[in-house]
């Protein structure tokens, strides 16, 4: 398939089937997120697999109202990043999460980016950053990114069509 294809395919899936995803599936994506750029090479990025199904359910809380399909899900890969390495590490982290993002669909696995950066979790006065470092034991320099969640797909959705994307939203030369 080529890459437009591959993108146009590519859409947020919340809800998954019970199938397990696998070792090879989680490095095959682990390995596309690994091929991203960044900035002066310095890879801020590093990435915690998760399929204990109690640490998956307890991630639920680490976005007020909005992580839900973590319940669902038979994987997730928490990204996070060293802020203390590179004044780019959100930008590298998203490329990173951008890359995995893409992988999962080329290979018929369906996923959802769930923020994490600079919102609260359902617990009061704890961020979602403060609540997903807890809950991993992350090192307080490292920085919860996004959470890719994976699975097999329950329901796939239609492809994405470009004359449905906001054109006017694309200016030549100056506003």
């Amino acid at each position: 398939m080529d890459l437009m294809q591959i993108m146009m395919n590519r859409r947020s899936v919340r809800k998954y089937t019970a199938e397990p995803v696998s070792d090879a599936e989680i490095q095959q994506i682990l390995s596309a997120g690994m091929l991203a750029p960044s900035g002066k090479g310095k890879r801020p990025w590093e990435a915690v697999v998760v399929r204990d199904r109690k640490t998956l359910d307890e991630l639920v809380g680490c976005r007020a109202g909005g992580a839900k399909m973590l319940s669902g899900a038979p994987a997730a890969i928490v990204v996070f990043s060293d802020s203390e390495l590179t004044d780019t590490y959100v930008e590298d982290s998203s490329l990173f999460m951008g890359n995995m993002h893409m992988m999962a669909s080329d290979m018929g696995l369906g996923s959802c980016w769930l923020q994490v950066r600079l919102r609260p979790s359902d617990k009061e006065g704890v961020t979602s950053e403060e609540y997903v470092r807890s809950l991993i034991g992350a090192p307080e320099k490292m920085m919860p990114e996004a959470i890719l969640v994976i699975g097999h797909i329950e329901k796939k959705p239609e492809p994405n069509k470009l004359p449905e994307f906001p054109n006017e939203k694309i200016h030549q030369e100056k506003w």
